[in-house]
């Protein structure tokens, strides 16, 4: 008497289970495909983001006198020096990465003690609207940490024009720290020197 199996019966189909795929297992392999792309795309966003810090100082005491572009005072001097040691610990790779100075004496000078004690050269913008600053230090310095020295008159225009916000008339020991980050609103923070 010869053995039959099942699918050597005629007529008789073989088990529905190995005849075709569980479909009711697609949801949840398709439930973590999706979980895992969107942890991808999150890590990549989140790698991206970065802020852009800029420190906006005005330069420091000029000499009273006659002549257009007057040097440092003595107590201006001084309030370079001051301002030198606050940000001297600012180096590597978190620290600051441009020095951004007017092209006025006044505020080469205020930035060179902190110049040199990092070792970084400053770069040199002609007096302009804050906006032309703003571009160009965006543009160039996205995701650094950058130093801007400038005339007291310049710092409202170029702290409106980095976040948006309108600031009261600059004091004269007045430091702004303008956080943009790559996602959402910039924050302005106000420091007295």
């Amino acid at each position: 008497m010869p053995s039959h199996t099942p699918a050597s019966v005629p007529g008789v189909d073989p088990p529905a289970v190995t005849r075709r795929r569980r479909p009711f297992l697609a949801p949840v392999w398709l439930g973590m495909l999706v979980v895992v792309v969107l942890i991808a795309l999150g890590l990549v966003v989140w790698s991206t983001a970065s802020n852009t810090l800029v420190l906006i100082v005005p330069s420091a005491k000029a000499q009273i006198g006659s002549i257009a572009n007057p040097p440092l005072s003595v107590a201006g001097g001084q309030q370079a020096q001051r301002i030198a040691e606050r940000f001297a610990t600012a180096t590597g790779r978190d620290g600051l990465n441009v020095i951004y100075v007017e092209d006025t004496r006044r505020a080469q000078q205020t930035a060179a003690p902190l110049a040199r004690l990092l070792g970084l050269h400053p770069v040199v913008l002609a007096s302009r609207a804050g906006r032309d600053m703003a571009g160009e230090i965006l543009e160039q310095h996205a995701g650094a940490t950058v130093l801007v020295v400038c005339d007291r008159r310049a710092i409202a225009d170029l702290v409106h024009t980095l976040s948006g916000e309108h600031i009261r008339p600059v004091a004269e020991r007045d430091m702004y720290i303008v956080s943009i980050p790559r996602y959402g609103p910039p924050k302005v923070l106000r420091l007295r020197n």
